[in-house]
């Protein structure tokens, strides 16, 4: 046995460590999630959808640019075994440099971006944004220990801080000026504060230096490349959407993606970095290796497909509630981008697998096809149909792009065909009936509450009630009809479940009488 696989913690260990990481990891997006949404309700009422769009536009640059360059750093130091001071320095030597880059082609293309959109409100938007990213780079390059440790209790206080100081910054300053600029102010005031706390939880003097550069870009070359797709990919519905259907457009998918996407953002995102750190420290163990990826892929179906499909079902109610008559428009989008938002993380998490086992060319060749058949698509439907077509067309790529990553990912695994199905086949009977139920429930369902909001708050809450309790009794009964085998996604839930409740009595003194 390798010093590396002695080192390691065994597979119960590690499996231990992962899931209380993922419990971290998916507190810490819920409760940012739930400022952020707070904010966006908020600002939703302060703001019009055209400031939005601005926004929007604006960062379609700066995000393509960003992925362009991603490098893959931070992947490459959690994957190392036991990186040196020499990687850190290099790291966040190139980290800076990217940073500067990124920054002077932002300014520089701020005109052009203004003028192809016809908005020239856009341009200033962008030089701040390019500050931001100057600020950024400068974070401790030591933050990534942290991930690489699974140590997900720390990074949930520092990114609940941080972006409990953006809220407190962004909603004064929307009252003030209400307009688009509290929305762009908010991230580099808040990083004079961050900054230098990063360096208080993971202290490195920073060091210029590029000893190790060629180790990195061995590890990036292949990840540079496959970010071109992604993000073409990603930015795409921004810059079709705004260049046929303009601001109003752009506005509408940004709010209908950040509330249609809470599964998504809140769940399968934060759980992507334990998940690869485990996958990182089991890759030389191939059985244990198919065992986590599954695993993590049944636990995921099972939670998010009845949180998205539940979005969707509830589109207009949460639209009527939270935003408002003005936003109507977002009631047949939400459904679609739901959905959509669900098979992309899905397929993303596959792909990851990818990464951690150094087959980053066939990750790239793959995405690059299904990069030049979303563009295709896209474009056509959105010519054709609009925004709604634009989703449409997304939703089916991104449907094909999740199969096809369960199956290269089952051929890498060495599993046969249909290897995921007796995973993923139970959740969802249990989401088609779900969505069977909640269909049934008339839209006023809730007027004995009252005119609106209360009569659209009470059928929110009863299509929310029936959807959850007919989802769990079926998602139980097939369960128990299959024996409930242990390695199942509802086991895994059940133990975490116990494991979590166990750890609150511990935390929580109970006085006894006498």
């Amino acid at each position: 046995m390798s010093a590396a696989a002695s080192a390691a913690p065994g597979p119960p260990q590690l499996g231990k460590k992962v899931a209380l990481a993922s419990l971290y990891a998916i507190l810490q997006r819920v409760i940012l999630r739930g400022i952020g949404v707070v904010g966006t309700v908020i600002l939703a009422r302060l703001l019009v959808p055209e400031d939005f769009g601005i926004i929007g536009v604006a960062a379609v640059v700066q995000t393509m640019l960003e992925g362009l360059t991603s490098t893959g750093f931070g992947l490459a130091l959690i994957r190392m075994e036991e990186p040196r001071r020499e990687h850190y320095d290099t790291a966040f030597t190139l980290t800076v440099l990217r940073a500067l880059i990124l920054a002077g082609v932002l300014v520089g293309t701020s005109g052009l971006q203004a003028g192809f959109m016809g908005e020239p409100r856009v341009a200033p938007v962008m030089w701040l944004m390019a500050l931001t990213a100057v600020m950024q780079s400068l974070e401790s390059i030591r933050m990534f220990d942290l991930q690489r440790d699974l140590r997900f209790d720390t990074l949930l206080r520092y990114h609940v801080f941080q972006k409990l100081l953006s809220f407190a910054i962004t909603i004064p300053l929307a009252f003030w000026l209400r307009n688009y600029w509290a929305l762009v102010l908010a991230a580099p005031l808040s990083r004079i504060v961050t900054i230098p706390l990063s360096y208080r939880i993971a202290p490195h003097p920073p060091r210029l230096a590029l000893s190790a550069w060629r180790e990195f870009f061995h590890f990036s070359k292949w990840l540079f490349l496959g970010n071109i797709s992604a993000v073409l990919s990603s930015q795409l519905m921004n810059l079709v959407i705004g260049r046929v259907e303009g601001m109003v457009a752009v506005g509408l998918y940004q709010i209908a993606y950040q509330i249609a996407a809470l599964p998504i953002s809140e769940i399968a995102a934060p759980l992507a970095q334990p998940a690869y750190a485990g996958f990182a420290r089991v890759r030389h163990h191939r059985s244990e290796l198919r065992r986590y990826v599954l695993a993590g892929l049944a636990l995921q179906w099972l939670m998010i497909l009845p949180l998205s499909a539940g979005i969707a079902l509830t589109a207009r109610e949460i639209t009527l509630l939270f935003l408002g008559e003005r936003w109507t428009a977002l009631v047949p989008l939400m459904p679609l981008v739901a959905m959509f938002a669900l098979f992309e993380a899905l397929a993303g998490y596959l792909a990851s697998l990818f990464v951690v086992l150094n087959r980053q060319a066939r990750l790239v060749i793959t995405g690059y096809g299904v990069m030049l058949l979303r563009i295709g698509s896209v474009v056509y439907a959105t010519v054709t149909y609009g925004l709604i077509g634009a989703a449409w067309a997304t939703l089916g790529v991104t449907a094909f792009n999740f199969l096809l990553w369960l199956a290269m990912a089952g051929r890498l695994l060495e599993e046969r065909p249909g290897w995921s199905l007796p995973a993923l086949w139970r959740p969802t009977i249990a989401a088609l009936l779900m969505a069977g139920a909640v269909l049934a429930i008339p839209a006023g369902a809730g007027a004995l509450l009252g005119p609106p909001p209360w009569s659209v708050a009470g059928t929110l809450a009863i299509k929310s009630a029936t959807g959850a309790a007919v989802y769990v009794a079926i998602a139980f009964v097939l369960w128990r009809a299959a024996g409930m085998p242990g390695q199942s996604a509802e086991a895994h839930l059940t133990r975490m479940a116990g494991d979590t409740l166990a750890r609150l009595r511990t935390m929580i003194p109970i006085r006894r009488p006498g």
